[in-house]
C-alpha cells in the first residue's frame, strides 16, 4: 500500500480527478459481482489485451507535457511520470521513441547530489529512484554513472540496525529512518535487482530478513504478533502494520502479541519480493503466501482492509496480483468458489473499469487514497497489469 500522496498536498488536483471520474465507463458495471461470478469462460486473446492496452497508452501519451512529464499538477509530477514511463516501456513503446526520450531526459534531470532521483518537495525519494532504476536499466545508451549513483542512494537508505525489527527494510528516503515498510522495500528490491544487484548481495539478504518479518508465518517470522495464515502486512511494527491509513493507535496501546490481519496488496508484494530474491515458488514461505492469496481471491475489494477502506489501493492490488501470478508462472488456481483463471478474471475487471476520454481509456479509483484518485497513476498501474496478462497468454497463430 504505497502512501504515495498525502491528501493535503494534492488538494489542488482534486478538481481534475472529480471531472475524470465522471467520464463514461467502457462497459456498464451493472450489479457489483465478483469477477469469478461474472467472468466469461473464454480467455481473452493477446490481441484483445493489446487493443485495450493500446487505448490506455493513447490516453497516457495524450497527457504528456511539453517538458516530457506526464502530469501537470503542482505536486508529484516526478512520481507519476516514472510510473507512467515504466508502464509505456513495458507495453512495448521503444526507448528510442522521441516521447520516451523526452520523458527519460526529464526524469534524469531530477537526479540529486546524493544520487537519488526525486523531487525534494514530493518526499518520495525511494519510489522515484527505484522506479527510475527499473526504467534506466531497460534502455541503451544511459550513462552508467547515473544508474550507479541511483543504486548507491537506495543502498544507502537501508536500515542496517541489527537490533531493530525494521532491519533490512527501506523507507521513503534518507530522513525516514524508523519508518521502513514492505511497500517501499518491495520497490527497492525490484529496482536494485534491475540495476544489477544480485540476490546474494548483503543488502538483499538484509532485505530478506525484513520481508520475512512482515509475513504472518511464525516459523520464519520472529515477531510476537506473527500468525499462521501466510499473508503479509505493511510493517513489522504492530501499530503500523495496517499502513498509514490504519487505525490511529499509539505504539504503547498495541498488544505486541495480538494478531495482525494480512492484506492483499502486501501479500502479493511479499511473494514478488521473495521471487526477486531468488526464493523458489515451492519454498514454504511462498507457498503459505500463495495459499492466503487463493483463499482471499477477489476483485471488488483489497482483501484484509477494513470495510470502510475496502477500495483503498485496489488498483495497486490488481497490479501486484498480475505481477505475482505471472512471475510464479501460474494461470489457474483453486479458490473458495472453484477453479479460477486470474488472466480472464483480471482482464474482465480491468475492461469493465476502463473509462473513455481523449480518444483512449483511463482508470481511476473512487477511493483516492495512495494516489489512486489520479488517473495518471492508476492508469499506469493498469497498463503494467495488462502487459503481464498479455505476456502470460498463449501466442495465437
Amino acid at each position: 500500500m504505497p502512501s504515495i500522496l498525502h491528501p493535503l498536498r494534492y488538494a489542488l488536483a482534486l478538481g481534475l480527478a472529480a471531472t475524470l471520474s465522471a467520464a463514461p465507463l467502457l462497459s456498464p458495471p451493472g450489479q457489483q459481482l465478483s469477477a469469478t461470478e461474472q467472468a466469461s469462460p473464454e480467455l481473452p486473446s493477446r490481441a484483445e489485451v493489446r487493443a485495450l492496452a493500446d487505448r490506455g497508452m493513447a490516453w497516457m501519451l495524450a497527457q504528456q507535457q511539453d517538458d516530457g512529464s506526464f502530469f501537470d499538477g503542482p505536486m508529484f509530477r516526478l512520481g507519476i511520470t516514472v510510473f507512467a514511463t515504466l508502464a509505456l516501456l513495458e507495453n512495448g513503446l521503444d526507448g528510442d521513441d522521441e516521447r520516451m526520450q523526452r520523458a527519460v531526459t526529464w526524469i534524469i534531470g531530477h537526479q540529486q547530489a546524493d544520487g537519488g532521483i526525486y523531487d525534494p518537495q514530493e518526499g518520495l525519494a525511494n519510489y522515484g529512484t527505484s522506479v527510475s532504476l527499473m526504467i534506466l536499466s531497460r534502455l541503451d545508451g544511459v550513462d552508467p554513472s547515473i544508474i550507479e549513483r541511483g543504486r548507491n542512494y537506495v543502498l544507502g537508505i537501508q536500515n542496517q540496525d541489527a537490533e531493530s525489527p525494521l532491519y533490512g527494510g527501506f523507507a521513503y528516503g534518507a530522513n525516514d529512518r524508523g519508518r521502513e515498510d514492505l511497500s517501499n522495500t518491495a520497490v527497492s528490491i525490484e529496482g536494485l535487482r534491475a540495476a544489477g544487484i544480485p540476490a546474494d548481495h548483503p543488502a538483499m539478504q538484509r532485505a530478506l530478513e525484513f520481508v520475512q518479518r512482515t509475513q504472518n508465518l511464525s516459523s520464519t517470522n520472529d515477531q510476537p504478533w506473527a500468525g499462521e495464515d501466510g499473508g503479509a502486512v505493511y510493517s513489522p511494527l504492530p501499530h503500523r502494520a495496517g499502513g498509514s491509513h490504519g487505525e490511529a493507535t499509539e505504539a504503547a496501546e498495541v498488544d505486541p502479541t495480538a494478531p495482525v490481519p494480512s492484506v492483499g496488496t502486501m501479500t502479493y508484494a511479499l511473494i514478488s519480493s521473495y521471487l526477486s530474491l531468488d526464493i523458489p515458488a515451492d519454498d514454504p514461505r511462498v507457498r503459505a503466501a500463495l495459499d492466503w492469496a487463493r483463499a482471499n481471491y477477489q476483485f471488488d475489494a483489497n482483501p484484509g482492509m477494513a470495510a470502510r477502506h475496502a477500495s483503498d489501493g485496489l488498483y495497486y492490488y490488481y497490479l501486484l496480483m498480475a505481477t505475482t501470478f505471472d512471475r510464479v508462472n501460474t494461470t489457474t488456481l483453486d479458490t473458495p468458489k472453484g477453479e479460477a483463471d486470474w488472466r480472464r478474471d483480471l482482464m474482465q475487471t480491468i475492461r469493465e473499469r476502463a473509462r473513455e476520454a481523449d480518444g483512449g481509456v483511463f482508470w481511476i479509483n473512487e477511493s483516492r487514497r495512495w494516489g489512486e484518485g489520479f488517473p495518471h497513476l492508476t492508469s499506469a498501474y493498469m497498463l503494467r497489469a495488462l502487459a503481464r496478462i498479455h505476456d502470460s497468454l498463449p501466442e495465437t497463430p
